[in-house]
């Protein structure tokens, strides 16, 4: 079965790290959403409290967790809010993405805390022309428009792209500075952490918290065990659909976890686990509950530990979804859905 054991200590020293490459004064915003990653809501949150300035959420019903277990802190919801009423009485930040929204709160007479989503290039969510920016801070001029951000749809792979949107960023961040002065102005960062010009005057980062960018420090382990072993001779098939076969007399331990518990069917055949510092390969298709290790090089193998991520021996969340060819957001909510966390 799947063990998941999270390293709290890496967590900090990587807040550390980020922080190292931030302009001075740049405040930090922690994004927890999705039940931190998958790694459990409150325990996160109550742990990056003293070390961050704000935290962003995906639901309201996240955003009031959060202040049940006394996260004093700015809460940032992203998205629609469905209850503007009860973001006011927690005093939860929402956004206004559309002109839509904004005539909506007019109309209601409903005045919460408010940052303004601007698109550029996301295409998911925010304000995508300059018209609808006006129109919407003539529509929320009386309001409290605290903030003003984006959402980086390209990392340092692409730094041409990215500044492309910052550019485009600075046209709207301008014309808001002109009506609200003191505006927050802030991007999604943790794919650009070290790109100094995206960082404005606050960072939301949510994955390089746990090591989903290669200037941070895995923060989990993952590990299983061998429960059965088997012996094949050269030419054999193994598993589904006989992906591979051995070129040798080959030794195999079975291992209790597969597809069901996150370990993606991409690193069939292509990634290695280590079992008492030795490296052996996944051979053959991942199933829904086991998965093969080629075990030959193995001491007496059975009810061996097999670790899949440890970032002291090397086999770091990185390097694990990039060879099953995933963002790191999606290998993290994949390992820790079963887990419980909370």
């Amino acid at each position: 079965m799947l063990s998941v054991q999270v390293n709290f200590r890496t967590i900090l020293k990587n807040v550390a790290t980020i922080k190292k490459h931030l302009k001075p004064g740049t405040k930090f915003c922690a994004v927890v959403k999705s039940n931190a990653y998958g790694l459990g809501l409150k325990r996160i949150s109550k742990l990056l409290a003293p070390h961050v300035d704000c935290f962003a959420v995906a639901t309201l019903n996240e955003a009031i967790e959060l202040r049940q277990n006394g996260i004093t802190q700015d809460i940032l919801l992203f998205g629609i809010c469905e209850n503007i009423n009860t973001a006011i009485k927690n005093d939860i930040i929402i956004t206004v993405e559309s002109s839509y929204q904004a005539k909506l709160l007019h109309k209601k007479k409903l005045h919460p805390r408010i940052h303004l989503a601007v698109n550029t290039g996301m295409n998911r969510f925010g304000i995508s022309s300059v018209h609808e920016l006006r129109e919407t801070l003539q529509i929320l001029k009386h309001d409290r428009i605290e903030g003003v951000y984006t959402h980086l749809a390209f990392e340092s792979d692409n730094l041409d792209a990215v500044q492309q949107a910052l550019t485009r960023f600075k046209k709207y961040t301008s014309i808001c500075q002109k009506h609200f002065p003191y505006i927050l102005v802030h991007a999604g960062c943790s794919g650009v952490v070290s790109y100094r010009p995206a960082h404005f005057d606050m960072i939301r980062i949510g994955k390089a918290l746990y090591g989903g960018i290669p200037e941070t420090k895995t923060a989990l382990t993952v590990t299983s065990q061998i429960v059965a072993v088997q012996k094949i001779k050269e030419g054999m098939t193994i598993g589904y659909n006989g992906t591979y076969t051995a070129s040798r007399p080959t030794v195999i331990g079975i291992v209790r976890t597969g597809y069901a518990e996150g370990i993606p069917m991409q690193l069939s055949n292509t990634a290695t686990v280590l079992i008492a510092k030795q490296s052996c390969p996944i051979i053959g298709r991942i199933c829904m509950d086991y998965c093969f290790i080629d075990v030959s090089k193995v001491t007496n193998p059975l009810n061996k530990l097999v670790t899949f991520v440890c970032q002291k021996q090397k086999q770091t969340l990185l390097d694990m979804a990039q060879k099953a060819q995933m963002v790191t957001c999606d290998l993290l909510l994949n390992i820790t859905r079963k887990q419980n966390f909370n």
